[in-house]
């Protein structure tokens, strides 16, 4: 009976080492997780654990410095279920968040909270030679997605003091806002600008997984060659400076419910 004493207290001990190692996983292995959910995102100066962990520095795909994050990670992990919370700040601003995912094709987004220097915001689609500037605020209280689509969703989101510098100049556009509602998987949302800025914005958004629907009005308020250039990029300029943004792709749902 000694061979089988033996084993028995190699596999407990097995079993004690695992555990060990799974309580005190590098943090690294959670970094490469949220790597890969925030696509284009780098972390750099990774400290802690994978459940209580630490990044001195997040780099945006554009190479932006948006600064130090701060995550903790639930231990049922290993069941599949993801319980993340997030707190990232820097010069650009900070963010918090909290991830849930108790299902594999469903994700629970709750408590998004952020303001960024709406430069650290953009992104490899918009042109090189567009730089935005002001702050990007918003709030994200929950958000139910199905895959990447946002089957349930309720969002406000307000670009302060909005500016974009062009290679003609630097164009002023005031204060915009953004509020987007998602009910059974149908996204609605309005754009509106503040009445103050160099721009008239007024569009709304539909969409769902099967296609989406623009429509709207871009209305400079002033006479300016680097504003005319800016808002063409969106469609054709009217005779009275405007664009009529109307666009749709697939089975786009009505823009009113």
């Amino acid at each position: 009976m000694k061979w089988f004493r033996r084993i028995a207290i190699a596999i407990v001990l097995l079993a004690l080492c695992a555990g060990v190692f799974y309580w005190f996983l590098p943090a690294r292995l959670a970094a490469s997780f949220i790597e890969q959910r925030a696509r284009g995102l780098t972390l750099d100066g990774v400290s802690g654990t994978a459940w209580d962990g630490h990044a001195a520095r997040v780099l945006s795909a554009g190479g932006h410095d948006l600064g130090a994050l701060d995550w903790t990670l639930g231990r049922d992990a290993i069941l599949g279920r993801i319980h993340l919370g997030l707190h990232l700040e820097g010069a650009s601003g900070r963010v918090d968040a909290h991830i849930d995912r108790t299902e594999p094709d469903r994700t629970l987004l709750s408590g998004i909270d952020f303001r960024l220097d709406a430069a650290a915001l953009a992104g490899p689609a918009l042109p090189r030679e567009l730089v935005p500037r002001g702050t990007v605020e918003g709030r994200v209280p929950r958000a139910v997605l199905q895959g990447n689509w946002p089957m349930e969703l309720d969002a406000e989101v307000r670009w302060l003091q909005a500016a974009v510098r062009t290679p003609e100049g630097y164009v002023a556009l005031g204060g915009i806002a953004l509020k987007a509602e998602s009910r059974a998987g149908v996204l609605r949302a309005r754009v509106a600008d503040d009445g103050e800025g160099s721009l008239g914005v007024d569009a709304t958004l539909a969409g769902s997984p099967l296609g989406w629907r623009l429509a709207g009005k871009l209305a400079p308020r002033i006479q300016d060659t680097a504003l005319t250039h800016l808002i063409a990029r969106f469609g054709p300029v009217g005779r009275d400076g405007t664009v009529i943004l109307d666009r749709k792709a697939g089975l786009a749902p009505a823009t009113t419910p």
